[in-house]
């Protein structure tokens, strides 16, 4: 009998094969996690996924492509906040409080986002077939540097930032900052509160940067940003 080729058998098989894709995912993620990229092999990730060699490199050509598709199923955290400062266009440090709060918020409550950051910065070696797995990271944070560079820079115009400080290198010293506060978090295993930890981290850091007439106005509007954040 003759089907269409927009029939029921082909929307049937276009799903099979998502639902294939999406189970390959699963399992290299959860293989990733627990015993780390260069561990796993595609055999393995066939075999937890109840699949054939074959049908993952009908999905993937190598292991580098599948290791991209899994990372792309997140948002990283210097992604989340990219995107808050693209819709907000503000240029304040309580922007920059309320930006890397969000950031944080979304990390802690996104598994999927914790386990491939996780894998990110603690399951991977970046040599060999891996070695291009790093620049959609290395992009993300270069733009995340931009953009805080640029609020640090607003900040410097308005006469709220430290003489000692230049806007590119009071940059680099917040996402330090940051950047370890995460780590730590995921390195321990969520062992606190990572947004109440963060918070203050974050208060303290941007205190350091700000003149002390703009430092008491700055540090009240996070301290109530803060409380209002609690109350929801």
């Amino acid at each position: 009998m003759y089907r269409s080729k927009g029939g029921p058998d082909l929307r049937r098989t276009k799903q099979d094969a998502m639902q294939t894709r999406e189970a390959i995912l699963d399992a290299a993620e959860t293989l990733f996690y627990e015993q780390g990229v260069a561990g796993t092999t595609l055999s393995h990730i066939a075999a937890s996924a109840g699949l054939t060699r074959g049908a993952i490199y009908w999905h993937f050509s190598n292991k580098l492509e599948l290791f991209r598709a899994m990372q792309e199923r997140a948002k990283l955290p210097q992604e989340e906040f990219c995107d808050e400062q693209a819709c907000a266009g503000r240029r304040s440090l309580q922007d920059l409080y309320e930006n890397t709060l969000e950031a944080l918020r979304h990390l802690e409550r996104d598994e999927r986002t914790r386990k491939i950051l996780t894998i990110l910065l603690f399951r991977c070696e970046y040599v060999g077939e891996m070695q291009d797995a790093m620049l959609r990271r290395a992009d993300a944070e270069a733009t995340m540097h931009k953009a805080i560079t640029g609020i640090f820079a607003a900040v410097q115009i308005r006469g709220e930032l430290k003489h000692e400080w230049q806007p590119k290198e009071a940059a680099t010293a917040y996402v330090c900052a940051v950047s370890g506060v995460i780590s730590e978090w995921l390195r321990s295993d969520r062992g606190f509160d990572l947004t109440g930890v963060g918070a203050r981290v974050v208060r303290s850091v941007i205190a350091g940067f700000a003149c002390s007439s703009a430092r008491v106005a700055c540090l009240e509007e996070m301290a109530e940003a803060r409380a209002a954040a609690n109350l929801n």
